[in-house]
């Protein structure tokens, strides 16, 4: 027998496990009230597992998981969800944004809000995703390779580095180029706008803006 789970498709039931879950978008789930809101703090007690089916979360205060926080990733791979708090401590609980078997398929940017004067969870710090006695599970699309070198060295202006080996990676998506000086500050954030793979071992990736620094590939 199999059953239809969106962003896995078809799946065997034999052998599998299932759990029950809460769904955010439902008003049971908040006793039949309204979800959180704004700088409002959600504990998920032990045995609850809350399944987050909303595009957005509100600015959360806290978030106290000792149950299970489950992110599933959303059947349409360019869907975008997003998760905003001050604090996620989970304690003797599970947080789970795709797993290794099933890896988060879709977009999502987890947020944590704060600054150096925020107050601290004692050990943790603020601004945090905390994990005590618990379990922390995010898996996303494996990529090959995360990181790679230039095959030659990018000059201060140019706007294109050209890679020493193939990669999966798209256009749109971001990429830093480390900096090759003793200067940390020297690397640089963009976002690949073309790739020329006329020779695929050794692309060619054309960035949003010129490169302010030379970034060194010699031997």
């Amino acid at each position: 027998m199999e059953v239809f789970i969106p962003g896995r498709g078809y799946v065997a039931l034999q052998g599998r496990k299932f759990i029950y879950t809460n769904l955010w978008s439902s008003e049971a789930t908040w006793g039949g009230e309204f979800a959180p809101t704004d700088m409002d703090m959600v504990l998920i007690p032990a045995g609850l597992n809350l399944l987050v089916d909303i595009d957005a979360t509100p600015l959360l205060s806290a978030v106290v998981v000792e149950g299970s926080l489950i992110i599933a990733p959303d059947a349409d791979p360019n869907h975008h969800r997003t998760f905003d708090a001050h604090y996620v401590f989970v304690r003797n609980g599970t947080l789970e944004v795709g797993t290794e078997e099933y890896p988060y398929t879709s977009k999502i940017t987890i947020t944590m809000h704060g600054n150096a004067e925020s107050p601290y969870i004692p050990i943790y710090g603020n601004k945090v995703l905390g994990v005590r006695y618990g379990t922390l599970d995010m898996h996303g699309i494996k990529r090959t390779p995360t990181w790679t070198s230039l095959e030659s060295t990018a000059k201060a202006n140019s706007n294109t580095i050209t890679l020493k080996e193939a990669v999966d990676w798209k256009v749109g998506e971001q990429i830093v180029i480390a900096p090759t000086s003793f200067e940390a500050e020297e690397a640089e954030k963009r976002t690949i706008k073309q790739i020329d793979n006329s020779d695929p071992s050794k692309p060619i990736i054309t960035l949003d803006s010129a490169l302010k620094f030379k970034h060194f590939a010699e031997t």
